[in-house]
């Protein structure tokens, strides 16, 4: 088993997370557009249990499994509104750390979205990679991990 460590970045952003309370709540983007940047961003991050959890939410929000699958898989948002496409890839950009490096995209994310979708989607994002990647950090050390993990039905890491 491989256990990522906590990153500065990841670390920075439940600091900008936590800025924003408010935008928390999906108030801005809806429910299902919540589930979706969450599981992006979980998938992103390589958090399973995140990952589980969130497709169930997300399905009882509304979503499909089609709709579950293409939000966690970049390749699959053919289907999507140009609008939600932008917003995933910025998410996704966000994710990693790179908006430095993709700065059309976040340029266009910028002109596109009134300020409480930005906020909404930076807070979102800021705090499930923290939450992921402190998932992913701890949650192999805790006593019954593996048996948390067959319980889930999950495989991996």
């Amino acid at each position: 088993m491989s256990i990522p460590m906590m990153s500065g970045y990841a670390v920075r952003s439940l600091a900008r997370a936590m800025c924003h309370p408010l935008s928390l709540r999906g108030k801005a983007l809806g429910p299902k557009l919540r589930e979706r940047v969450i599981l992006r961003v979980s998938s992103i991050n390589g958090c399973t249990v995140c990952s589980a959890i969130h497709s169930a939410v997300a399905r009882v929000g509304g979503l499909t499994t089609h709709d579950v699958h293409a939000a966690r898989t970049p390749d699959a948002d053919e289907d999507l509104e140009e609008d939600t496409k932008l917003l995933l890839h910025y998410a996704e950009i966000r994710t990693a750390n790179l908006e430095s490096d993709f700065q059309g995209v976040v340029e266009a994310f910028e002109r596109t979205f009134p300020d409480e979708v930005k906020r909404e989607v930076r807070t979102i994002v800021d705090l499930f990679t923290f939450n992921n990647r402190f998932n992913n950090t701890w949650e192999g050390l805790l006593p019954g991990a593996q048996k948390r993990r067959d319980a889930m039905g999950l495989v991996g890491r």
